[in-house]
């Protein structure tokens, strides 16, 4: 079944779904509460239903190549040339070939009891590695000897394990012959990972060999987990024919070496991919993990969107054209903290797009009073500027404000700016004890900037005479003669 991908970023698997709305969404979209409970949709609120991490995560078909260059990373390879070399030495011994055991029904050579303690080892780290993926941890973790050695008592379980079903493999033989040892190796062929995964899951030898237990990770699983089967079938096709061609060109004291190091190989890339499935399906399976599919640091294919959930819930609503809902959102968000500038700034922006020209006023001179407050007067001016350009008539609500500005723009040289902020402003406050020194202001940018003498002399006329009694009128008047004397000129 093909994965479905988020209607906003179309390249993405969906974690959930809305079937009222008919939309999947991404984690980048839709952030998880936490709570354990499924988030609401941000259209209709209605709750989502999860599409599983079989949806999320990457198919382990699409992912083939890793597995095979898995064990070519610099700590996986390094070790499985250090024990290539050590079972090399070891098969230098004659001795070692010579003697041999019987044990129940197989005789074993003595060179295979050296060979024990090197075998456990790297079965201990093969299951890390399948532990390790199935975490979430898709690079090789780096190899020390505390995770070389720790935890063995795992692979003689794992070992255990294998020697039961090799048993029933002899056993069937004994009773059925042929047929029945063709048809118990198929069996054992094919629950021999489920077995590997249970222990992997549940760190239980009895849970391991419970049939029960086995046949509920396959069939939870399902499809995927046949079509592993049979890539593993054909990679010990693989190893056999990549050993037969290897012995036609090395000398037959390197082929116990050979062997070992194509075993090994071929064992971590199914370990790897044993693994990669339980990470693939820990949905279903009830399976923590470490590592979700979209923070893996190189997983391109998650565009993630480095904004607050609720901003992508208000993102989602704007792209359906629910701009009136956006839009009570994001004002709910500034209530809830007025410091989230980012929704103060999306609120202008959305309302000057629907030509919603009262609440734009209104927010804007909400956000330059709080950026006022703040001392951000510089943050403030920008914001007036912007939505200055908008509409004309906007002005912030404070006397003080507006005067703070004007001074704030003069020295930026942004002059137009200068007179707009003050224009009206004895009308607007007109008790307010500054008022002759924003005229005094606007009368010097009339006149300095845009030579506009007569009507800085008409400013600082109606200054003189409506506040007389000020401290600044002393300067006014000097200021106005000197006004006159260019305008004589």
């Amino acid at each position: 079944m093909p994965a479905v991908n988020c209607k906003y970023h179309t390249s993405t698997p969906a974690r959930w779904t809305c079937h009222r709305c008919r939309i999947s969404f991404c984690p980048s979209c839709v952030a998880e509460s936490g709570s354990g409970h499924a988030p609401d949709c941000p259209v209709c609120k209605r709750q989502l239903q999860s599409l599983g991490s079989e949806n999320l995560v990457t198919p382990f078909w699409s992912r083939l190549r890793e597995f095979f260059i898995y064990p070519g990373h610099p700590g996986p390879l390094l070790l499985l040339v250090a024990l290539t070399a050590v079972i090399f030495l070891i098969g230098q011994v004659p001795a070692a070939w010579s003697v041999t055991f019987d044990i129940a029904i197989w005789r074993i050579e003595l060179i295979y009891f050296f060979l024990f303690p090197f075998i456990v080892l790297f079965l201990n780290y093969a299951y890390n590695v399948l532990n390790d993926t199935a975490h979430g941890h898709l690079k090789p973790v780096e190899v020390t000897a505390e995770r070389l050695f720790a935890n063995s008592t795992i692979v003689f379980e794992l070992l255990l394990l294998i020697l039961f079903l090799k048993l029933f493999e002899v056993a069937a033989r004994n009773l059925l012959h042929e047929p029945g040892y063709h048809a118990a190796s198929v069996f054992t062929s094919l629950v021999t990972p489920a077995i590997i995964m249970v222990l992997a899951i549940d760190k239980q030898f009895l849970n391991a060999i419970n049939p029960i237990a086995v046949m509920s990770v396959i069939a939870r699983i399902g499809m995927p987990y046949f079509i592993m089967s049979v890539l593993f079938y054909l990679l010990g096709i693989a190893q056999d024919y990549l050993m037969d061609i290897l012995l036609k060109y090395i000398d037959q004291a390197y082929s116990l070496a050979a062997y070992a190091f194509v075993t090994m190989y071929f064992y971590l890339i199914m370990f790897n991919m044993m693994g990669y499935i339980l990470y693939q399906h820990h949905g279903v399976l009830g399976f923590g993990i470490d590592v979700e599919m979209h923070d893996q640091e190189d997983e391109s294919q998650f565009d993630t969107v480095n904004v607050s959930p609720e901003m992508r819930g208000v993102e989602i609503l704007i792209h359906e054209g629910k701009t009136d809902q956006a839009l009570k959102e994001l004002q709910e968000m500034v209530k809830k903290n007025p410091s989230n500038t980012d929704a103060r700034e999306r609120i202008l922006k959305l309302s000057r797009l629907v030509g919603n020209t009262e609440l734009h006023a209104i927010q804007a001179q909400l956000y330059m009073s709080y950026l006022s407050d703040e001392h951000n007067i510089g943050q403030a001016a920008a914001v007036f500027e912007s939505c200055y350009e908008y509409d004309k008539t906007l002005k912030p609500t404070k006397a003080a404000e507006r005067l703070e500005m004007a001074k704030y723009f003069r020295k930026k040289s942004k002059y137009k700016l200068t007179t707009a902020v003050l224009n009206d402003l004895h009308r607007d406050f007109p008790s307010f004890d500054g008022i002759p020194q924003a005229y005094m202001i606007v009368a010097q940018t009339l006149c300095e900037q845009f030579n506009d003498d007569e009507r800085a002399k008409l400013i600082l006329e109606f200054v003189i005479k409506n506040y007389s009694s000020h401290s600044l009128i002393p300067e006014v008047k000097e200021y106005l003669k000197i006004v006159k004397g260019l305008s004589a000129s």
